[in-house]
């Protein structure tokens, strides 16, 4: 019988993702808006309540401000509590030294202090940047039952992303082998979830080693397979999905759209929890037309909408049309405007009878080759001229306004900066 005092969850959310491209400049990928109403980090925090763990530490470091303001004191998880409940840690001024994490295990190792006065028996360790659906419960107790070190949940690569994440090699019993750095591209291949559950005392040995180095798998995980501590493997069967990067991120959302959603949000026994606004209803015009999307509250539509997802306070103006989209919070799309495949980000303003999106995909003459699947990036609250043609693959970056546009017609693959401008 587990106790579930004597777990600590450790929420890895402070990185910066440069995959996320201009949807990451002002934020960390755990905070980025998800699903009509959420926030990334919200499914990681309800995972916890859900399975009655309520100590937890967020580690935050890159622009923390949204993170600090949607998770305050926890009320909307019900974390707000005399015992246990949220905690923010961030990088702060000691006395001989102020540093910032310099990586996943470092930021463990500045709050031993932290993690020391829990007294835990178990620490778990979780990525916020994930979206997916699990008790904990069972993964404590059959890691009880191993008498392990260390388990590591698993799971399989999502098509087309199997060069991205580490494969986990475990023998018929489980056991951790080897933990390899990159997939070889097998659909059956098992990788790491981001998702650890470490036997208290094996972790605090580990960050009190003064020549530790700064990453979590490369200098406590595989140290500890290689050493021959007892490391298991356990299954993560249900949906999985790493939104660090644009095609992640929109592939996740789109998923949401399926007749069947592999991501079931209407679970009324698992719900996500999140802070909500205080917002009236959407208005579905006289000539709105909603097909396969979610639209949140706030908002009003009397333009076409399909297969996208509006967050609240979205406006959609007669004759505009909003197709295979991601529209955020309190943008406005006028008059005859056409949006496609684009993900839009917060209180952008795009112009009357403006195309973005359109025609055919063309290469990128940078590294963003994120963007070479054919979506478009706008950046929040940036400005899109009337009438103006924005081909696919384009980004526009954060803070963009019309003056900025050299032109109203974009090549695909094209990026659009802001201007220096001159102080007054």
């Amino acid at each position: 019988m587990i106790v579930v005092p004597s777990i600590l969850v450790l929420v890895l959310a402070g990185g910066r993702s440069e995959r996320l491209h201009a949807l990451g400049r002002m934020r960390p990928a755990s905070a980025l808006p998800f699903g009509g109403k959420y926030r990334v980090i919200d499914f990681t925090l309800s995972n916890c309540v859900h399975s009655g763990l309520t100590r937890i530490g967020v580690l935050t470091q890159y622009a923390p401000l949204s993170l600090q303001e949607h998770i305050g004191i926890g009320r909307a998880w019900d974390l707000d509590r005399r015992d246990g409940g949220i905690r923010l840690l961030q990088p702060y001024v000691r006395q001989r030294e102020t540093n910032w994490y310099r990586g996943t295990a470092d930021a463990l190792v500045q709050n031993r202090n932290v993690i020391a006065d829990a007294q835990a028996r178990h620490i778990l360790v979780v990525s916020g940047d994930l979206i997916y659906k699990m008790d904990y419960g069972p993964l404590i107790e059959r890691h009880e039952a191993r008498r392990s070190a260390l388990t590591i949940v698993t799971t399989r690569s999502p098509e087309g992303e199997r060069d991205r994440y580490g494969v986990v090699e475990a023998d018929t019993a489980g056991r951790v082998r080897a933990l390899a750095d990159r997939s070889g591209g097998a659909a059956d291949e098992k990788i790491s979830a981001a998702i650890y559950l470490f036997r208290g005392r094996d972790l605090m040995e580990r960050l009190a080693d003064p020549a530790l180095g700064p990453d979590l798998v490369h200098d406590v995980i595989r140290p500890m397979i290689h050493e021959g501590l007892p490391v298991y493997a356990d299954p993560l069967d249900s949906y999985w999905r790493d939104v660090a990067t644009i095609p992640s991120y929109f592939g996740a959302s789109m998923d949401l759209l399926r007749p069947r959603p592999p991501l079931n949000l209407h679970d009324p026994d698992w719900l996500i929890y999140t802070p909500s606004e205080d917002r009236a209803p959407s208005v579905l015009g006289g000539g709105g037309d909603v097909t396969s999307s979610l639209v949140a509250h706030g908002g009003r539509i009397d333009g076409t909408v399909r297969r996208s997802i509006l967050f609240p306070g979205v406006q959609v103006d007669a004759g505009a049309v909003v197709e295979d989209s991601i529209v955020m919070h309190d943008t406005w799309i006028a008059r005859g405007a056409r949006i496609e495949q684009t993900i839009v980000d917060k209180q952008v303003r795009i112009g009357e009878g403006a195309e973005v999106g359109v025609g055919t995909p063309a290469r990128r003459p940078d590294t963003l080759g994120d963007l070479e699947s054919g979506l478009s990036v706008i950046g929040k609250r940036a400005e899109i001229p009337a009438r103006a043609r924005i081909g696919r693959n384009a980004m526009i970056e954060s803070g963009v306004r019309e003056a900025d546009f050299e032109s109203t017609e974009l090549a695909a693959g094209s990026t659009v900066r802001p201007r220096e401008r001159r102080r007054r």
